[in-house]
């Protein structure tokens, strides 16, 4: 099977924050059936339910090689503090519809944020869909749910974290978190189109209290979910960034002839990719 399109993925946007990417075009013209083919970048960033930017660059492959010089990595610069915040789209498609790709999963790449004076980190991106652990927990469950096992809430440390859930869709979504051991946080709106951010000291209700534990976090539908790390007097002095894990739907054991089946299937599946059949 052959595609015109790689699937688009989604990095978040902070209020005070810069963020840089490439989009990794070493990566996508190995994506490249026979490594040659004209392509179209398309970079979009949405905020409360608006497209704020759009942008598209074209590229010319061959050989698995970009023609040409490299565009300059895409520079989101920093809203003011008081900026909710929202996220950024980023996709590559074929000129002309043509199936000129082996597959649609997207080369990975990293997003990377600053802000002056604090301390700058990175963080991979997520599938806006067809995510293959997303799509096996459906499966099996029949429902939503994200993980984090180590959150850490400590006002006298100043610790706190905070989830962020984007819904690059169009229909709203509403989630809940649950926690192990403190409370709960439910019925969070996520309008179309936007990024919500939730203090997780809300889980607690003594704010002032120490807790450390796991969370989790259901929907009506997929959201996508990432969870910071930062001072608890000032949110957006942030030290860390994670993204969740879907709870699996995947066997952890499987019958020997069933695991050699697969990996058969893999191969060759791969083998007439490189092929171009």
């Amino acid at each position: 099977m052959t595609f015109n399109y790689l699937i688009p993925s989604i990095s978040a946007l902070y209020p005070g924050h810069s963020c840089c990417l490439t989009g990794n075009l070493r990566g996508v013209g190995e994506c490249l059936l026979d490594g040659t083919g004209g392509i179209i970048q398309k970079i979009d960033v949405y905020s409360e339910g608006q497209r704020i930017f759009a942008d598209q660059i074209e590229h010319r492959f061959e050989d698995g090689n970009l023609l040409g010089d490299p565009p300059p990595a895409f520079h989101w610069s920093a809203r003011p503090d008081q900026w909710p915040g929202g996220y950024l789209e980023i996709g590559f498609y074929t000129q002309d519809e043509a199936p000129l790709f082996s597959n649609n999963i997207p080369p990975n790449f990293y997003s990377i944020y600053t802000r002056a004076g604090n301390k700058s980190f990175f963080s991979d991106n997520t599938l806006k869909y067809s995510s293959p652990s997303v799509i096996a927990q459906i499966a099996a469950y029949g429902k939503f749910v994200d993980g984090y096992p180590a959150v850490r809430i400590d006002q006298a440390r100043d610790f706190s974290e905070t989830l962020v859930m984007i819904n690059p869709y169009q229909r709203p979504i509403i989630a809940n978190v649950h926690s192990d051991t403190a409370g709960e946080i439910r019925r969070i709106r996520v309008e179309p189109n936007s990024a919500v951010h939730v203090q997780l000291d809300r889980l607690l209700k003594d704010r002032g209290a120490a807790w450390s534990g796991q969370i989790q976090v259901s929907a009506t539908n997929r959201v996508i979910t990432y969870i910071i790390k930062h001072s608890f007097a000032d949110p957006l002095l942030i030290t860390d960034h994670e993204h969740l894990d879907p709870y699996r739907g995947e066997a952890t054991h499987l019958p020997a002839f069933r695991w050699f089946r697969l990996n058969l299937g893999f191969w060759l599946r791969n083998r007439r990719l490189k092929k171009g059949l």
